[in-house]
């Protein structure tokens, strides 16, 4: 069965205008990442099939999702090497609120899979994920033999990648019974990722995810991508625009500062924690060599201002015990 045959009606749920505002926000990165891979910043040759029309960003907009980038794919990359996926696969990835995010097809390009790989989102965003996939012969050539189309359209299910439908809100009860009927393993090492999702959730329900991580996953890893510093002059500018839009961070004041975002794997007993700003990946992890490259592609002459916007985003990378494959990581360094 074809996804895309399907209507955008019925696709639709009866999601609230709030609901409606934060999976937009999957629109403005896919549109973000498009514009840095089509001037050069990153190498993503999907997608463009996931952005209409398409949108030249800023320049300093440009170099973040490039960060941003540069992050998510290094510690993917470092988690498959680590567990040595390119010879015999293993391990688990899960991408909660999944978006229009490609790393799966850019991975399985590469050569590069996991055991399982599963994706989450609301069921407006997998149908319409589903659909594009389903389009495009380039991405649905990279999908496991063995998927099948379910649910009207809005789920994949395969032997080795799922993308599921769902309300995180709900993970415990609802989402949690999908990934074991779609054979997540609780024993099996597995990376997390959330970029800009679970901010956008009361921290009762976030927390409440990685409780049962921490309770259920033994050997587990999570790498997340959130605002920061909501006290300061740019730091409340930015909750305005975003509530212009309709848009809350709810976790944002439970988890303001470095410090407390990784206090928050910490506490819970994790062993190890780690959180940089943008800015400090940017002139950390990022090589002079590369920097050099991103220069000649456009000219950034608002430094100060990309460094302050820079300041307010974060990446947090936590793993739960102290052994491999991520002890072997340090994707922050």
């Amino acid at each position: 069965m074809d996804p895309s045959r399907f209507t955008e009606s019925q696709k639709a749920g009866g999601a609230s205008n709030a609901d409606h505002a934060v999976q937009g926000t999957s629109n403005d990165a896919a549109v973000s990442r498009e514009s840095a891979a089509r001037l050069g910043y990153i190498v993503d040759p999907f997608i463009q099939h996931f952005v209409k029309p398409a949108q030249r960003r800023a320049p300093l907009i440009n170099r973040g999702t490039f960060c941003r980038f540069h992050g998510v794919q290094n510690t993917l990359c470092q988690f498959v090497q680590a567990l040595g996926a390119t010879t015999q696969a293993s391990g688990q990835i899960v991408v909660l609120g999944a978006g229009f995010d490609t790393s799966y097809f850019i991975l399985e390009k590469e050569g590069m899979s996991v055991g399982k790989y599963f994706e989450i989102d609301f069921a407006e965003i997998t149908a319409k994920k589903a659909a594009t996939i389903y389009r495009h012969s380039g991405l649905k050539s990279l999908l496991p033999k063995d998927t099948e189309v379910a649910l009207g359209g809005s789920e994949l299910h395969s032997s080795r990648y799922s993308l599921l439908s769902g309300d995180l809100r709900q993970f415990q009860t609802h989402l949690v019974p999908k990934l074991v009927e779609r054979g997540f393993d609780l024993n099996e090492p597995t990376l997390f990722l959330s970029e800009c999702v679970l901010i956008y959730l009361d921290p009762e329900h976030s927390d409440s995810i990685i409780d049962w991580i921490t309770q259920s996953v033994p050997n587990a890893a999570i790498l997340t991508y959130e605002q920061i510093r909501p006290d300061d002059r740019f730091g409340q500018m930015m909750i305005d625009n975003l509530r212009a839009r309709q848009l809350e961070l709810r976790g944002l004041h439970a988890y303001p500062t470095l410090e407390s975002t990784s206090q928050r794997f910490l506490s819970r007993g994790w062993h190890s924690s780690t959180a940089v700003d943008l800015a400090e990946y940017h002139d950390r992890c990022i090589d002079d060599g590369e920097r050099v490259r991103l220069a000649k592609l456009e000219f950034l002459d608002e430094w100060e201002e990309f460094t302050l916007l820079a300041q307010h985003y974060a990446f947090t990378f936590a793993y739960s015990k102290d052994s491999d494959p991520f002890q072997m990581l340090c994707p922050l360094k």
